[in-house]
């Protein structure tokens, strides 16, 4: 019972919106295996485990119009849940609990979880357990195990250049803005900032796979000098190819921009310098915008350049928040 109970309050956290990010990963795992059991398992379990999986799928289409208030981000989802939970007292009945059982017996217990935030100015690189080094961005967080195991799972929210030590038998995952991106061993960099809405992969050697972490979708694969770009707002991406090197000279102290949007500039110095904008037109979001910055110039030199290359305009507030227009 106790082994119930326990999977029972996985599911319920989930539900409710209290999972933690490793318990949601490990349950959306265990839930994907349900149809898919493995070799050494006996007749009755595989077709048990078949049975469960088909009778959420067919609920699932029955219940889709009553379940239409929910929210895009948690709707698909939840949904799978709240079926599945419905569908579980009748799986134990039929199977003695079996799947109960293994779920919970072979459920490793989650790492201890840490974390690394910067502040506006500040970089930091950190050294993982695995070998991994991590460059973290100004205004930024990760969240990483304080020791891998079989899983490299990390969070990320904001920037950060990732060095991943190779090892084929365990994939890196870094999980961020909604997005997975899975790798072996390569060099790449991540830009997934809560504002604006655009998400950004660029890889420096090796290969990376990126996806939707809602439902494991693939988006693209890429590789050295590609960089997927997601734009949430506009609802478009596209994978093109960049120096990534270059790009990467954040890490030195440098600002480089490659056609990046004027909205991602923006977050840049607002890391950089500590400062706030506000665009006056809108439409000026999406200008596109490359220019190379040293560490040496200071915010006002950055904007003189901007303004007579591209024809902006920039005004100080009263209250410090400077204008675009």
């Amino acid at each position: 019972m106790q082994d119930r109970n326990e999977l029972n309050r996985l599911i319920d956290n989930y539900l409710n919106g209290k999972a933690t990010p490793e318990e949601t990963i490990w349950l959306n795992n265990w839930f994907e295996q349900l149809h898919t059991p493995g070799k050494d398992q006996d007749v009755n379990r595989r077709e048990l485990g078949q049975r469960i999986f088909e009778a959420v799928q067919v609920q699932l289409d029955m219940a889709a119009p009553q379940e239409e208030t929910l929210t895009v981000r948690r709707s698909s989802r939840v949904v799978r849940w709240r079926i599945a939970a419905s569908v579980i007292s009748a799986a134990l009945v039929a199977g003695g609990g079996w799947w109960y059982q293994s779920a919970v017996k072979t459920r490793k217990p989650l790492a201890k979880m840490l974390d690394l935030r910067t502040q506006g100015g500040q970089m930091t690189k950190i050294t993982l357990t695995d070998s991994s080094v991590v460059w973290l961005n100004a205004n930024s967080h990760l969240r990483y195990p304080e020791a891998f195991a079989d899983d490299r799972t990390v969070y990320l929210q904001g920037e950060a250049y990732f060095d991943i030590h190779p090892d084929p038998g365990h994939p890196f995952i870094i999980e961020s803005g909604g997005y997975r991106t899975k790798v072996l061993g390569t060099a790449f960099s991540i830009h997934a900032h809560a504002a604006p809405q655009i998400y950004k992969v660029t890889v420096a050697s090796g290969k990376v796979a990126v996806f939707k972490s809602a439902d494991s979708s693939r988006i693209a694969y890429l590789t050295a000098d590609q960089e997927l770009r997601i734009n949430e707002d506009a609802g478009t991406q596209q994978v093109r190819t960049v120096h990534a090197q270059t790009k990467m000279s954040w890490k030195e102290g440098s600002l480089t921009f490659e056609k990046d949007f004027l909205s991602e500039v923006v977050i840049s110095l607002q890391s950089r310098y500590g400062v706030t904008f506000a665009f006056k037109k809108t439409q000026l979001k999406n200008m596109e915008i490359s220019g190379i910055f040293d560490h040496s110039q200071s915010l006002n030199d950055i904007l003189k350049i901007l303004s007579k290359v591209y024809g902006l305009h920039f005004s100080r507030q009263a209250n410090g928040i400077i204008h675009i227009s």
